[in-house]
C-alpha cells in the first residue's frame, strides 16, 4: 500500500522543522527503512534551504509545497514552488572542489545527485516542480 501525502509550507527555517516531524511522522507510520528515509529527508532539506536562501528573493508571496509518496523500498518527493527557475539537473560542480578549503555552494546539489536514484524537474506557470525519488537496492 502506497501512503500519499502533502504539506504546504511557507519559506522560514520554523516551517522547515515543521517539514521534518511531519516526514518522520509519515515513514514511521508507514515502516519506511531508516536509511531510505533519511536520504530522502535529506534531498529534501537541501533542497528547501537552496529556495529559502535564493529561489525567493524576488517573488512577491513565496511558497512551497511538498508532496510525498511512500511505500516499501519507494519514497518520493514532489516540490513544487513558486520562486525562480532553477534546475538542479544541470548544476555543474565545479572540478576538484574542497569542502574544508574550497568556496560555499553546490555540496548540498552533489548530496542529492548522490542520493536520489531518479531527479526530475519541469517549470510551467511560474512553478517549479522538481521530484526526486529514492530507492533501497533490494526492495
Amino acid at each position: 500500500m502506497i501512503l500519499a501525502d502533502q504539506i504546504r509550507l511557507a519559506p522560514t527555517a520554523a516551517e522547515v522543522s515543521r517539514l521534518n516531524t511531519w516526514f518522520d511522522q509519515k515513514c514511521a507510520e508507514r515502516g519506511i527503512d531508516k536509511t531510505l528515509a533519511a536520504d530522502l529527508k535529506l534531498c529534501i532539506n537541501e533542497v528547501l534551504a537552496n529556495l529559502i536562501s535564493y529561489g525567493f528573493k524576488n517573488t512577491a508571496k513565496p511558497w512551497m509545497v511538498v508532496k510525498i509518496r511512500l511505500q516499501p523500498g519507494y519514497a518520493s518527493a514532489k516540490i513544487i514552488d513558486n520562486g525562480a527557475y532553477f534546475d538542479l539537473r544541470s548544476w555543474e560542480l565545479p572540478k576538484n572542489r574542497d569542502l574544508m578549503a574550497g568556496e560555499p555552494g553546490g555540496f548540498g546539489i552533489a548530496l542529492i545527485r548522490e542520493r536520489a536514484r531518479k531527479i526530475s524537474y519541469s517549470r510551467f506557470w511560474g512553478r517549479n516542480r522538481l521530484k526526486i525519488v529514492c530507492k533501497t537496492a533490494n526492495p
